[in-house]
């Protein structure tokens, strides 16, 4: 739908915004930004040279406009930002709140970046004193959330492709990581979490892929940390008899790579003992009961990223573990530098994430139990297709016996 590559919105897709927002309910998306710091907006002109605060309205119906100080109007005057947008300049500051007073003044009601008590860093875009000037000329303000998600977080068709090929070669080596503890251990009776961190992230780059951040590798106790990651400073030794969890991320190297993002569990020895074994079992069932209810709910109705979360965590609690289970269940995935994407979280623990599961979006799907003899986390990815979820990036069914 967006043309991810060159940043720059066509009409087509301009329309389709204000389609949107006439959807919502409001008469107008207000974009208030600062040296290109709203990405929403960046990917509507293009990462152009703007150094003065500046203001998009895309209201439902007729042209969008700008209002933008006039040293910044010779970076918009290029073809596709004048198809796109009328310009209105200002000069000094009370120039431009006038500007603001008499064309967003005559809405009733417009949609702006923030989120109900700043739950959502992601949404929460526009500053406090835009915000309540606009409020202030008597309009009514909601939050541009799902709007604001379909420019950000919804990516192409290819970049869906590029996702499959991510997901199938992040499964590929995370079973050559485990066949290399394997090796290591029958071989020298030890390896380390860097070194098998290592192995991974060459793996990667072999296979034309990029990350942000090298992956995580954690034996027992470490796992109970769900961030912990070795370092040269910090790492353990892998021995016979310890259970090793991996989560891995990384995506090809392209501008509409998607990333995969995946944890397995592995235990060094022939058989995995019952109490790792029942541990895993909840989170699995965490897991797979996310999937049966957004697989049962996503074509029927719009789903609402926090109820995936609730699904989640009642397993959970339910089992007696609630109390260690201390981040969301998943995070949106999308064509970012990050494996932690622009859109919704399945979250109602650290947010209630309100915005929808939207067609085009893909999501992790990783509860987690974190008490403080080990860690457990099984972590897949999902994606909405053609009205229905996709599971993308495998399903772990019991931890790997490395040594079998």
């Amino acid at each position: 739908m967006f043309n991810r590559v060159s940043n720059i919105l066509t009409n087509m897709d301009i329309k389709h915004i204000q389609k949107l927002v006439e959807k919502s309910g409001a008469e107008a998306w207000v974009l208030v930004d600062y040296e290109n710091k709203n990405p929403a907006l960046v990917s509507m002109l293009g990462p152009k040279f703007l150094t003065r605060k500046i203001i998009a309205v895309l209201p439902k119906e007729g042209k969008a406009y700008l209002i933008t100080h006039v040293i910044d109007t010779v970076y918009l005057k290029d073809e596709v930002t004048s198809a796109n947008f009328d310009l209105l300049p200002y000069k000094t500051w009370q120039q431009m709140l006038d500007l603001e007073q008499k064309h967003i003044g005559a809405y009733k009601k417009v949609m702006m970046d923030i989120s109900e008590n700043g739950l959502l860093p992601r949404v929460s875009l526009a500053d406090w004193g835009s915000v309540e000037f606009i409020r202030g000329l008597g309009v009514e303000v909601v939050p541009s959330a799902n709007v604001l998600q379909e420019v950000t977080a919804v990516y192409s068709e290819r970049g869906y492709k590029l996702q499959l090929e991510a997901c199938e070669k992040t499964l590929k080596i995370k079973d050559e990581a485990f066949t290399k503890i394997r090796s290591e251990i029958l071989a020298k009776g030890e390896t380390d979490e860097l070194d098998i961190q290592k192995f991974i992230s060459d793996r990667f780059h072999e296979e034309g892929m990029v990350y942000d951040d090298p992956p995580l590798v954690a034996i027992g106790k470490n796992a109970s940390d769900p961030h912990y990651t070795p370092t040269k400073e910090a790492h353990s030794k892998i021995h016979k008899g310890d259970l090793v969890l991996i989560d891995m991320w990384a995506k090809m190297d392209d501008p509409e790579g998607v990333y995969a993002d995946i944890t397995w569990m592995g235990y060094v020895g022939e058989s995995v003992p019952e109490v790792y074994r029942e541990r895993f079992s909840i989170v699995k069932a965490a897991r797979d009961n996310v999937i049966s209810f957004l697989k049962r709910e996503i074509p029927k109705r719009p789903v609402e990223a926090w109820e995936a979360d609730d699904v989640a965590r009642e397993t959970i609690s339910k089992a007696g573990y609630g109390e260690y289970f201390v981040h969301r269940v998943g995070h949106n995935i999308a064509d970012d530098i990050s494996p932690h994407g622009p859109g919704a979280n399945l979250d109602n623990y650290e947010s209630h994430d309100f915005r929808l599961l939207l067609e085009g979006t893909s999501f992790s799907d990783e509860p987690g139990i974190y008490a403080p003899d080990f860690g457990v986390r099984s972590e897949t990815n999902l994606h909405i297709r053609n009205g229905e979820l996709e599971v993308v990036a495998g399903l772990q069914d019991e931890i790997i016996p490395i040594l079998k």
